[in-house]
């Protein structure tokens, strides 16, 4: 209803310049007073048969007369775009506070608990992995490298902050931890490189990191008790469950990508 009542203001305006009455524009397009009201007043649209000649009469041009008919959605596609962008600032500083914030409290709270700094690091670098993954995109440009990049940062953090844990809690487990990293890194890092370089459907490259995925899901647990020389007393039953979940999941992606090409 909206729209109709702009461009009713518009066809007005440009009869009035015209110095047209409702009823002149009315008699020269071989139509009834009440026609021209209604147009004017947002009730209804003239017939596409009409615009040639309406044009003409209000001397515009129909390229004109659709821009009229479609100002409103254009300027309601701005207000949305505008608000998206507006949105997508105050989170970006939200987020950038909370983090700024977040390492104040922590600084001072280790300071005065423990009178020296020691967890702080290790809360630092878990806040520096969470900036990676929700604000450096912010900076990134948008290209297929982007997760690459992204991914190679929170990489590199991960391994920092077990070297952090290990160097303040003076535990024995580093290498053993490096170990388990780079297991679940390999699998990740394959996801990564197979979404980024090929050039496979995106169905297929969900469904096959979902693949990869599952096997991590499932040999995770057994791997992390040899590699750290403990005894895995955790039923596997819930590991398997989200494998077969994902494998499922994968091979209705897979089908549904195969049969949707042969259409």
């Amino acid at each position: 209803m909206q729209d109709k009542k702009r461009f009713g203001e518009y066809i007005a305006e440009k009869r009035k310049k015209m110095n047209l009455t409702q009823e002149e524009l009315a008699h020269k397009l071989y139509v009834i007073p009440t026609t021209i009201s209604k147009w004017e007043r947002g009730i209804t649209y003239p017939d596409i048969s009409m615009i040639t000649c309406l044009c003409k009469e209000l001397n515009i041009s129909e390229h004109e007369f659709f821009t009229a008919c479609d100002d409103e959605t254009i300027n309601k596609e701005k207000r949305e775009i505008q608000k998206y962008r507006t949105f997508k600032k105050w989170l970006f500083i939200l987020l950038n506070l909370s983090y700024l914030i977040g390492i104040v409290v922590c600084f001072i709270c280790n300071l005065v608990l423990e009178k020296e700094l020691s967890w702080f690091f290790i809360v630092l670098i878990g806040i520096f992995i969470s900036f990676s993954i929700t604000n450096v995109p912010f900076y990134l440009k948008n290209n297929k490298f982007r997760l690459l990049k992204i991914f190679f940062i929170v990489t590199g953090l991960v391994y920092l902050l077990l070297f952090t844990i290990h160097y303040v809690n003076k535990g024995q487990w580093l290498i053993g931890s490096f170990i388990i990293a780079t297991f679940v890194f390999i699998f990740l890092w394959a996801t990564i490189l197979i979404g980024t370089f090929t050039k496979l459907a995106h169905s297929y490259k969900i469904s096959i990191g979902l693949i990869l995925f599952a096997v991590v899901t499932i040999v995770i647990n057994p791997f992390c008790a040899k590699v750290l020389n403990i005894v895995n007393d955790e039923s596997s039953i819930p590991n398997v469950f989200c494998a077969v979940f994902m494998i499922v999941l994968a091979f209705i992606l897979t089908l549904r990508q195969f049969f949707s090409k042969k259409d």
